[in-house]
């Protein structure tokens, strides 16, 4: 999908340019620090950026001239992605059941030494004639009864557990893949799967038991819901983009934002109704219609569980409403997993994370160079927003493994924009190069006045066509004289012709 650039969109470009240039700095010191030493560590700081002014033009120069000698067919993308695809599956998930085993492992020695599973763990375990009252925060109450639902099948144990978070992790890499292609192209959707099948800052995010993958699944969910809304809206979908699915998409978005407020990051995409482009007529009218029925139907979904939520209860509306909100104001007070998540930029994960913000950086230079019409300002708003996780993450639920995901897309993003860079322009050339290689096309010299006209000279054509029609008289072998060539019988006046 394509948006319109508008003011606010270069506002968020100078603050989004600010905190890649900040988090640039402050992994370039980490890692100076790490490989030099601590006297010099200063240094370090101006490290990423001769490699993004330098990597930048590289990579964009090469692709051309990659592009303008060999062109890639439809069958060959389709089968590159389908391979990309099949690879970041399969050997991902491959890599994530060997984590769960080690982890299960550590966990279930661990308790001797006070190095458990985790309070959410606790909580889930089935045990005969006990069970557990509802949790104040949504998201974790929703975890610890799937997690019980697990263990009431597979039994309880650290292995069964550490499976339900391999399950989450996968299904949430299926729903990022299908959303970022949707909303940004096969390439960056590729690049994004890649990143998030191998990368060890995401594949660690899964050891710890808690709502973070839980909690990325349905967000990414209710993402690909809102993405899928908004492009149909723009494109004139009755189906995906009536009014029946504005009110459904705010539902489901307001029932989200219940379970985790960190899910109204999801309303900002709704924005692409106003600043997308509509490739039907109708107006704007039409479009901000249904970004008021999304609203409406976010508002009903949210205080629609929260009234749910009392009824259950048996409590007061505003009991049901401080007890919703009190997780958020007191978030340690309320989560089971004691650990303050912090996300790793510091030794061995400085120099991968250096990669992802040059990579990411190279948005700003693709939002400068394009025109009136880009894909990229949708998601600086979200990655802005979610970017205090890179130094404490303070949630109930974790949002280590949203803030990955969003910079692993705006990399991903990053990097198609500089490959494919000139799309446009060298498909042109190539139609200019094609129209020159056939020759122009000879004109026509009008004959002199007193000159004969020479007719033009036609291919013979090689199919049967019909024969002209020849006019035949009809003739016969009997002879008869012309005195006998009376053939009108006179009759008598009043003859009645009885016998």
């Amino acid at each position: 999908m394509t948006y319109r650039k508008t003011w606010f969109d270069y506002v968020l470009l100078a603050v989004y340019t600010g905190i890649c240039v900040m988090l640039l700095a402050d992994t370039g010191y980490r890692f100076y620090q790490t490989c030099v030493g601590a006297p010099l560590a200063k240094l370090g700081m101006f490290l990423p950026f001769p490699v993004l002014f330098g990597l930048y033009p590289a990579i964009r120069l090469s692709s051309l001239a990659i592009r303008k000698r060999h062109s890639f067919s439809a069958h060959a993308q389709a089968m590159t992605e389908a391979f990309a695809v099949s690879v970041a599956f399969v050997f991902g998930t491959l890599i994530r059941i060997r984590e769960a085993i080690v982890w299960a492992g550590i966990y279930d020695t661990g308790t001797e030494i006070g190095f458990g599973a985790g309070g959410y763990y606790d909580m889930a375990l089935v045990k005969a004639g006990e069970g557990s009252g509802p949790l104040a925060h949504g998201m974790s109450d929703l975890f610890v009864r799937c997690l019980r639902l697990v263990f009431s099948f597979l039994g309880n144990s650290e292995a069964a557990a550490m499976l339900f978070q391999v399950i989450l992790q996968v299904a949430a890499m299926f729903f990022a893949y299908l959303v970022v292609k949707k909303a940004a192209g096969r390439f960056a959707a590729c690049t994004l799967l890649l990143l998030l099948a191998f990368s060890g800052e995401f594949i660690n995010r899964m050891n710890m038991m808690n709502p973070e993958c839980l909690l990325l699944l349905l967000f990414l969910a209710g993402l690909y819901l809102t993405i899928s809304f908004v492009r149909g809206a723009l494109l004139g979908n009755g189906g995906l983009g009536s009014l029946p699915a504005a009110v459904f998409t705010g539902v489901v978005l307001g029932i989200l934002c219940y379970l985790e407020l960190y899910c109204v990051v999801l309303l900002f995409f709704l924005a692409g109704l106003l600043t997308g482009k509509a490739d039907v007529s109708g107006g704007r009218k039409r479009l901000r219609d249904r970004l008021f029925l999304a609203l409406a139907g976010c508002f009903v979904g949210f205080f629609g569980a929260i009234v749910i939520d009392v009824l259950v209860s048996g409590i007061s509306f505003y009991r049901g409403m401080t007890g919703w909100i009190k997780p958020y104001l007191y978030p340690s007070a309320f989560s089971l997993d004691t650990r303050v998540n912090f996300l790793s930029i510091s030794g061995k994960n400085s120099l991968f994370f250096i990669f992802l913000f040059v990579l990411a950086a190279f948005v700003i230079f693709s939002y400068i160079r394009s025109g009136k019409e880009q894909i990229v300002s949708i998601w600086l708003l979200p990655c802005i927003l979610v970017s205090p996780a890179f130094v404490i993450d303070l949630t109930v639920a974790g949002s280590g493994s949203l803030t990955l995901f969003f910079w692993y897309t705006i990399a991903a993003i990053g990097l198609q924009s500089v490959v494919l860079d000139g799309q446009a322009k060298l498909l042109q050339a190539k139609i200019e190069e094609i129209n020159a290689a056939v020759g122009p096309i000879p004109a026509v010299v009008q004959p002199a006045a007193d000159a004969a006209v020479q007719k033009p000279r036609f291919l013979e054509n090689p199919l049967p066509v019909p024969k002209k029609h020849v006019k035949k008289e009809m003739d016969y072998d009997y002879s008869v004289a012309p005195e006998r060539m009376h053939f009108d019988v006179e009759l008598a006046e009043g003859d009645d012709f009885s016998v």
